[in-house]
């Protein structure tokens, strides 16, 4: 065990040394190094290890984990399909999965890693390939694809499909323009019932030149101010849960400080991974609420020029 020990101590050095290497080749325009202007000159492997640990990547991504092997008998072997899973991009990384980060990922294989998982009904997938279209990532935009896409996974009841796919009947884009679907779509990923925009439905159906106006005016307010005060209470909450997710990420940083060395005990190694289980859970509940904030506010938007006008 001690020359186990003494072994880690080495390899970390090692470690320590080649980091230290690199950091000294990434110049300022004054000189100094990203390691001279945060250590000093003198080689300090506890500012490396800070370093590095700030220089993992905590974003939280949707990671497509490669299937599982199975057999059946001695002559039967099939892989399961991939699976998405919230997940770290380094945490994704060491698991062998791929994620989708627009920013970063070479648009022309984007499609290649989702498809496979959203030809088999997977909602997560199904929204990607959808954007894919949408945003036009190595191929000509294409909203009609992308709104088939975006409706298998709406009809599932998934939220971020369906705040697209309203985002699409609201604008005439890939389909014909329908705000009265684009509310109801909007609706769903607020997770509001039908009877909550009734009367919001009503004016927006009205709203036409040709069609004539309703009754329902005050009615149609009320619910617009129903809408405009849960979507101050989401900001809120979103602001709360930011926040959270901020300390949690610190804290996954500063034990991961306390693990880097190669002699560490299972329990600490053991704690770190569900703090980091605990940050993807906060930051996965910090999205939804967003979804519903920004689902709440798309509503609004739609609706307030029309209510205004009774």
């Amino acid at each position: 065990m001690k020359a186990m020990r003494e072994s880690g101590r080495v390899v970390r050095a090692g470690k320590v040394s080649a980091v230290a290497m690199l950091l000294s080749a990434c110049t300022s325009p004054g000189g100094e190094s990203v390691y001279q202007q945060a250590a000093g000159p003198e080689d300090n492997p506890a500012t490396i290890e800070r370093l590095v640990s700030q220089a993992e990547d905590l974003t939280v991504v949707d990671c497509l984990l490669p299937g599982k092997m199975r057999r059946l008998g001695s002559t039967i072997t099939w892989v399961t399909r991939p699976r998405p899973v919230k997940q770290t991009a380094t945490d994704c990384e060491i698991l062998g999965g791929q994620y989708i980060l627009f920013d970063r990922a070479n648009p022309k294989t984007a499609l290649e890693v989702w498809m496979a998982a959203a030809e088999t009904g997977d909602p997560t997938a199904e929204t990607y390939v959808g954007e894919i279209y949408e945003r036009g990532l190595g191929r000509p935009r294409d909203y009609a694809t992308a709104a088939r896409w975006y409706r298998k996974a709406a009809d599932q009841g998934f939220a971020r499909a369906q705040l697209l796919l309203g985002n699409l009947y609201e604008k005439g884009l890939g389909v014909q323009r329908d705000p009265v679907q684009a509310l109801d779509w909007y609706r769903k990923a607020a997770g509001l019932s039908r009877d909550k925009v009734v009367y919001l439905s009503q004016a927006v159906a009205t709203s036409a030149p040709h069609k004539p106006r309703s009754g329902g005016q005050a009615n149609a307010r009320a619910q617009l101010r129903e809408i405009q005060s849960a979507r101050k209470a989401s900001d809120h909450r979103v602001r709360t849960t930011e926040t959270e997710v901020a300390q949690a990420k610190q804290e996954v940083v500063r034990r991961g400080r306390a693990v880097r060395t190669l002699d560490q005990p299972a329990p600490v190694i053991t704690a770190r991974k569900r703090l980091i289980e605990q940050y993807v859970a906060v930051s996965e509940q910090a999205e939804g609420q967003k979804l519903v904030r920004d689902s709440e506010r798309r509503i609004e938007e739609l609706v307030e020029p029309l209510v205004a006008q009774r």
